[in-house]
């Protein structure tokens, strides 16, 4: 791999540790590697729930929100795009959700910390407290919502979420699919994701793919693993990702020997 000039580091699974923190030696480790190149997020939490890692990491480069639907500076503290499900997609997509063992709320918002959801469960509570985010209850999401969202995300069981992930691709043509987590599956824009957001703001910057990291964890991570130059997937990720994947790593201080050992005495302005 020849020197490259960013990484992109998918949060949860990848950076986070279950509790939602970064550890003190991920931290050490990032800072030391921003003295060389630029590091950046993508994930799919909201700018909300993700602004603390950002602000705590001292990331300068536009980062990936809501898996691509969002790409936000926080230099100018603006978005450079957005896309957004229209709003009848929206309505019949969350009917069709209705009609399965799931759980959805729904996204209007880049930075308000306020999920709307039919109504409150303890799988929702739990995943409130890990994004740091609060919920509205709705009722019927179909009819409440009044504009079109960044995304809708449903929590399932996950022995069965896959097959319902497959299922969904096939009623739903008009959005993406993604399953994001064990119990996690995510309606976004069609044509949206990680790789497709990643893709678009490399040409917006000049970089090429062959200048980019990707580190992620999940099938949400695919698409960039895929178009980025190298692609890293951590050790737990789903065999499918670490079979394509260019290198897989059980910690992230792993990097350091795949970095090469040049770029450890190169200087940013360098790049």
């Amino acid at each position: 791999m020849r020197g490259p000039k960013l990484i992109v580091f998918d949060l949860d699974g990848t950076l986070l540790t279950d509790t939602g923190q970064l550890s003190p030696k991920i931290k050490e480790f990032l800072h030391e590697i921003q003295g060389k190149l630029t590091i950046t997020l993508a994930t799919g939490r909201s700018l909300a729930s993700a602004k603390r890692y950002i602000q705590e990491l001292s990331i300068a480069f536009p980062v990936i929100l809501f898996h691509g639907a969002i790409i936000w500076d926080p230099v100018t503290n603006r978005t450079l795009r957005e896309k957004r499900i229209p709003l009848d997609v929206a309505a019949y997509s969350l009917q069709v959700l209705s009609t399965y063992p799931l759980e959805a709320q729904v996204y209007l918002s880049t930075d308000e910390p306020v999920v709307h959801v039919q109504r409150m469960t303890p799988a929702i509570m739990g995943f409130l407290t890990k994004e740091g985010l609060r919920a509205e209850e709705v009722g019927d999401l179909a009819q409440a919502i009044s504009q079109p969202p960044l995304k809708i995300l449903a929590i399932g069981n996950r022995s069965t979420l896959r097959a319902i992930v497959e299922d969904l691709r096939d009623r739903l043509s008009q959005v993406a699919v993604t399953q994001s987590e064990q119990s996690y599956l995510e309606l976004l824009p069609w044509g949206v994701s990680k790789g497709e957001a990643l893709s678009w703001l490399c040409r917006k910057t000049g970089l090429q793919p062959e200048s980019v990291v990707a580190v992620g964890d999940q099938m949400s991570d695919l698409s960039m693993i895929e178009w980025a130059g190298f692609g890293v997937a951590m050790r737990h990720a789903p065999d499918e990702l670490r079979c394509r994947a260019r290198a897989v790593i059980q910690t992230i201080a792993e990097l350091r020997e795949l970095l090469p050992t040049e770029l450890l005495h190169r200087h940013r302005g360098d790049t």
